[in-house]
Formats: C-alpha cells, structure tokens, sequence
C-alpha cells in the first residue's frame, strides 16, 4: 500500500462530538465557495493516455454508501487505525479530491464491484505576506541567495533570500510614508491524506495514476502552489512511488511520527 499518514490524525482520531465535527465542518465553507466546487476538469489534463488503465474507471467519491469501501482499502495496512470522523472530514469537504479507481466487468459476480484503489485529498489555505513596496514604479529589485552559514561552512538545506534595491526615481522609496504596507494573499497547498490499491491489484498503475490524476486537480482546479505528504522512512515502495515517479522532494525527517514510533519523511511538490 502506498500508505500515507495524517498530521491531523492526533486530534481528530479520537471520537468528536457532534458540535465540534460541525465546527470542523464549518470552519471550510469559505474555502469551498471560493473554490469551484463542480467545475469541469479540462479533459486534455484529466484524461491523459498515460492516467488510463484498461478495464478500469476512475471516478469520484460520491456519498457514504462508498465510505466502507474506502474505510476498508485505507484500513489495510496503516500503522495507526483513523476514526470514522477522520475518514468524514475528508470525504464531505473535498469529494472531488477522493478518486475511487473500480474495475468495469467482472466474471464471477454480477454485484456491483468494490473500488480497489482510493486517493483522498484536501486543500489548505495559508497567509502569506506581499510587499507591494517593492513593486513601485522605477524601483528594480534583485535576489541574491546566500549558501553559506555563519562559519562559512556551505549547505544546500537552508536558503536566505535578500531583495536589493537598485534604482529608484524617486529617491529612497523605502522611507516613503506613503509606501504601502505588506499585504497578505491567499496560498493554498494540497495534502495527500490517503492513498491505498488492493493487495491483488498492486504493480498495475493503479497507485500512481490515482496519485496523478489528484496532483493534477490540485494544481489546475484549486490552483495550489505545493502538495504535501507523510510517509514511513521504511515503506521504500512508496518512496520510490512519491520520489521517483512523481518528482516529490524531502521536506522533513518527523522522528518517531507514528503511534507505532516509526518514522515519517514529510515530502513535497512545488509547482
């Protein structure tokens, strides 16, 4: 399974209350009315030759007559078990985020059949500053970036950004008192909370194209600037998975993250 793990998972695995669940709940309609809920994907980015599997569909979560289908396939393999709520949390805000891959014909049985394969999904929406200063007319700026710390010792993991101010009409902008303020703006991030394929339909694709078919409506749909992840330093197919495949960087070492005390590596995807 490509397992994936919740920071969440601490505070919310637990049994909520009905009253803070609907806090919870709330507390996401502003980013789900800026957002397009039911906006078509553009077909060319959705359905690329290589996002197709034969005798497969791929379509979203719909109500909760899915939810123990996805309870099940998540519940296979995790270190640690998720409350029903967590699973709701997810489901009932971004149900366009929580793709269900299922097999389109099947020998033995005429029921209805099962997903055997899940990706679930959110988006989070941070603050991030502006300086409109910068931005005036006639005042150039330029980035230099420093990768040396304070003994002079180089590093590739820490970065210091300096904008430097080099030409103004107007003198020294900086000291303006009509200069305007930094501003904040609206940056959302995706995370991938879940991701699991069933044991007898693994090395099929089926992971990866659920995972890139999720990436895609992050960025395009909710035009977000990274998506995020956990996963277990040891889980290696899942890494090669997030890393390899999908061009995910290593963010973060999360020591002890797991109930069982295993290790997470946070990684990311900047576009």
């Amino acid at each position: 399974i490509y397992q994936v793990q919740l920071v969440a998972t601490p505070i919310i695995q637990d049994i909520i209350p009905s009253s803070t669940y609907n806090n919870m709940t709330k507390s996401n309609e502003s980013l789900l009315s800026s957002s397009p809920k039911q906006e078509k994907i553009n077909p060319v980015i959705e359905e690329d030759e290589d996002e197709k599997i034969d005798g497969i569909k791929f379509v979203n979560y719909t109500d909760e007559s899915q939810l123990d289908n996805v309870m099940k396939l998540v519940g296979q393999d995790l270190s640690e078990p998720y409350s029903i709520f967590t699973y709701r949390y997810f489901l009932h805000q971004f149900p366009d985020l929580c793709i269900l891959a299922i097999p389109t014909s099947s020998d033995s049985s005429s029921e209805p059949l099962e997903p055997v394969g899940c990706v679930v999904c959110k988006i989070d929406e941070e603050e991030e500053e502006h300086d409109e200063s910068l931005m005036m007319e006639g005042v150039d700026t330029i980035t230099t970036t420093s990768t040396e710390n304070d003994q002079g010792d180089s590093t590739n993991s820490h970065h210091d950004s300096v904008s430097v101010i080099l030409s103004s009409t107007d003198g020294d902008a900086t000291n303006d008192p009509t200069a305007s303020s930094p501003t904040k703006k609206i940056v959302r991030n995706g995370y991938m909370a879940m991701l699991a394929v069933k044991t007898t339909h693994r090395n099929t694709g089926i992971g990866t194209t659920l995972a890139k078919r999720a990436i895609k409506r992050m960025k395009y749909k909710y035009k977000c600037k990274s998506v995020s992840l956990e996963t277990e330093v040891t889980n290696k197919k899942a890494m090669r998975l997030y890393e390899q495949r999908l061009g995910f960087v290593r963010e973060e070492l999360l020591v002890r993250y797991y109930l069982n005390w295993g290790d997470a590596y946070r990684l990311r995807l900047w576009f």
